[in-house]
């Protein structure tokens, strides 16, 4: 197995061999527990986690799509799964920006083209926001202000501010899980 590419894996995981499916797992375990128990910083939860990826991984195997790699399709799955937690946990979307900067830690092309495409689409929800509501969430997560301070500046009610920027989060999670 361990010549074959993703790709040959792939296929041959669709025949049901398992052991190709142990060699894919074996291979992107690690490498997916970096990144997960960095988020989520809880090893029970980030091992739940793999254990869906995986399981969601050989139950979609007939209609998975790839290029050359298995690794952005499973870090989708892993990302998709650490937003849940944080949205069943109502973790604040800093925990998606950590995510960018770990995927931004590991050099490969296809990782750096999934962190650019998160980006990209945090950006273009942002743009979209309402004018206090871009203010409040930039002032908040890009300038580091406190609420009172930006309640202030913007001459709002810090309740205002707080519902703009709970409002921006809710709007970039759910963006971000269509992703």
């Amino acid at each position: 197995m361990g010549n074959k590419s993703d790709i040959e894996l792939l296929q041959a995981i669709r025949s049901g061999d398992e052991g190709a499916f142990k060699h894919v797992f074996d291979s992107y375990w690690k490498r997916l527990y970096s990144v997960v128990i960095h988020l989520v910083g809880d090893e029970d939860q980030t091992k739940d986690i793999l254990q869906n990826t995986f399981m969601t991984f050989w139950n979609k195997r007939n209609t998975i799509i790839i290029s050359d790699s298995l690794w952005p399709y499973l870090i989708k799955i892993a990302r998709n799964d650490v937003i849940d937690l944080f949205r069943k946990n109502k973790v604040r979307i800093e925990g998606v920006e950590n995510l960018i900067n770990d995927l931004q830690a590991y050099h490969t092309v296809e990782e750096t083209i999934i962190t650019r495409e998160l980006q990209t689409v945090i950006d273009a929800e942002v743009i979209e926001m309402p004018h206090n509501m871009k203010l409040c969430f930039e002032l908040s997560r890009r300038e580091e202000k406190t609420i009172r301070e930006i309640a202030t500046e913007l001459r709002l009610s810090e309740q205002t501010v707080k519902n703009n920027i709970s409002e921006a989060l809710r709007r970039l999670r759910h963006r971000i899980k269509l992703t």
